[in-house]
């Protein structure tokens, strides 16, 4: 168990106040004295022995211990020479003058071992001993010990390359003596720094703890996988490029052109994709392009992957053209009556009428046609008029522009076959059609 620290320039027994050492100088029945006096080379008294469990530290270096020069020595308590305890981190600062008179003490708790305790001010190295420490409660819980694993990990959970195995203990009584390890079945060894475990395949790696009092734990134990990272991508994104938008009959754009560029990587992945419009500099492509300048145009396209990997570089031409001006001018419309006529211009039996409009801008929509009288209705194909009598039929076309030509009419008359008194060609009546 780790003891109580204490670093001071001027301590006295009123000058401990935390609850952890007001519990320790309950429990402490064992006081441990240092005294000195005006030499450099040696304490005056020390002990040399002890019982492990909670203690008083006194460290007197006063006028009743001889020390009438008024020298100051420190009581300092070594915690980094191999072969020692360090858990008492004690660093008494005493002088015949300061506020306690030269009399400190703490409460510590001492552990089985040896402590080495020394005088730190220069020139007083000489000043030092040892104080061994046996027995105590006896520690009978073995240490706390667990394991993680790190690294890159694929998708699978696999780890890529190589592991790292990172064993941690602990124990409140005694304190961990050893951590030890063992890889796929060897030997324990002792566990010091964390392991990197790179060989590719299935792995166990095995733990324990052993504490000062000997108690060790349970084998604890990480199974994990190690896979050979993926081969280094020498192949370079596939990229492709497409331009849409309105064309007219030529295959010109009208208007404007956008131009789409898409790249694909299986490998490593695709890192960026560039375009350069008509001989510019390269720029980063994150949105679809668009041209509106009239003209002839060349984009030029490539891609970069992950790995460095740059495509040879794609183009596609094309040409935008203006749109043309908006259309004002409604279709032409026109009709023509065909049959057998008789001698008075009457079409004999039945009369066929046939519509036909243009428009050279926007184009022909629709053309319509009311029959005497009747509501305008779509035409398709000729009308075969067959009831004898005067007609009118009106028409009219319609662009895609939604000009509508004015209504045009056109009129004729259909007789009865075999009724007239003579036909147009001088045959009489009854004239064939």
């Amino acid at each position: 168990m780790v003891g109580v620290a204490v670093s001071a320039l001027w301590l006295s027994s009123s000058a401990v106040a935390n609850p952890q050492d007001q519990q320790l100088r309950q429990a402490a029945a064992q006081v441990l004295t240092w005294t000195a006096d005006n030499s450099m080379t040696a304490y005056k008294s020390v002990p040399t022995t002890a019982t492990a469990g909670p203690t008083t530290i006194v460290f007197e270096n006063s006028t009743a211990t001889g020390n009438t020069t008024g020298m100051t020595h420190t009581l300092t308590f070594d915690t980094s020479t191999p072969g020692y305890n360090h858990d008492v981190a004690a660093n008494i600062i005493a002088s015949p003058f300061d506020a306690s008179g030269g009399r400190h003490e703490i409460q510590v708790n001492l552990t089985p071992g040896k402590y080495r305790f020394f005088c730190a001010i220069p020139g007083h190295q000489m000043m030092t001993g040892e104080l061994v420490v046996t027995g105590g409660a006896s520690d009978t819980t073995p240490p706390q010990v667990s394991a993680s694993v790190s690294g890159d990990r694929d998708a699978d959970g696999n780890y890529v390359g190589s592991a790292t195995v990172t064993v941690s203990a602990s124990d409140t009584e005694s304190g961990v003596d050893k951590v030890e390890y063992s890889l796929d079945g060897q030997p324990f060894a002792v566990y010091a720094n964390p392991l990197a475990v790179a060989q590719p395949g299935a792995h166990t790696v095995r733990y324990r703890a052993t504490d000062k009092a000997g108690n060790t734990s349970n084998v604890g134990s990480v199974s994990f996988t190690v896979v050979d990272p993926q081969p280094k991508d020498t192949t370079p994104p596939q990229v492709s490029a497409s331009v849409s938008g309105d064309r007219d009959a030529d295959g010109n754009y009208v208007g404007s052109a956008t131009v789409t560029v898409s790249a694909s990587d299986t490998e490593s992945g695709v890192d960026k994709v560039e375009y350069s419009l008509n001989g510019g500099a390269f720029a980063t492509y994150s949105a679809p392009v668009s041209v509106n300048q009239p003209g002839a145009h060349t984009v030029r396209h490539r891609a970069t992957d992950k790995a460095g990997n740059t495509s040879t570089v794609g183009s596609v031409n094309f040409t935008v053209v203006n749109p043309p001006g908006k259309d004002t001018t409604p279709p032409q419309a026109s009709a023509q009556v065909t049959g057998s006529q008789d001698w008075a211009w009457n079409y004999v039996g039945s009369a066929r009428l046939t519509i036909s409009a243009s428009d050279t801008e926007s184009g022909v929509d629709k053309v319509e046609y009311s029959l005497d009288g009747q509501p305008f209705a779509v035409y398709a194909n000729p009308l075969m008029v067959a009831q004898p009598g005067a007609h009118t039929v009106l028409y009219r076309a319609t662009d895609k522009a939604g000009n509508t030509s004015d209504v045009s009419t056109a009129k004729f008359t259909v007789v009865e076959s075999g009724t007239g008194s003579g036909c147009k060609s001088g045959k009489g009546t009854g004239c064939p059609k």
